[in-house]
């Protein structure tokens, strides 16, 4: 009994680095579930609007899993949905991780912003142009303002969760800022 006690209290506090690490690693997770969660909520308002709730999780699953073209698309399919669901979840955590990693290299070194801004706009064209070059008639039935704005919601809530898990950093890009 007494040897897994002073065992215990013998380790050593976890280092810097693997309390940063687990720091990022969780930045990650949650800033890609917060994108994921205010995608799939705008998208979910808007088919709601429409008339056809879970629309778009479907069109967008059949196009990518089943190679059907928009106009295919017959009725909402509950496992094409799940099925999307999962990659999109997927598709936002790996960009969680991305933007946390760049975060967290704002927050040392502010001028590193405007790098960052140019990578999200370099990001949202290339993916955009993509996404009309492989499937034009998708962006035309989702919409491209609906698009556009989904990931304009989702950008700008990452961002502000990560500067409200971060307050230091807003306040290294205002002195920066007042520097220049």
């Amino acid at each position: 009994m007494e040897s897994a006690t002073s065992s215990t209290a013998s380790a050593s506090p976890p280092s810097e680095n693997q309390q940063r690490s687990a720091s990022l690693f969780e930045d990650g997770i949650l800033t890609g579930m917060t994108g994921a969660a205010v995608v799939a909520i705008w998208f979910l308002i808007l088919d709601t609007a429409r008339g056809q709730m879970f629309f778009t999780p479907s069109l967008l699953g059949s196009v990518i899993f089943l190679g059907q073209s928009p106009d295919q698309m017959v009725s909402i399919n509950p496992y094409i949905i799940f099925a999307y669901t999962g990659l999109h979840g997927v598709l936002f955590l790996i960009a969680g991780f991305i933007i946390a990693r760049m975060f967290s290299m704002f927050e040392h070194n502010p001028q590193f912003g405007i790098v960052i801004l140019l990578l999200f706009l370099l990001f949202e064209s290339i993916l955009f142009s993509a996404a009309a070059a492989i499937f034009p008639n998708l962006i035309g039935t989702i919409g491209a303002v609906a698009v556009a704005c989904g990931n304009l919601f989702a950008a700008i809530a990452m961002f502000a969760f990560l500067i409200r898990r971060h307050p230091a950093a807003m306040d290294q890009l205002r002195l920066a800022w007042h520097e220049q």
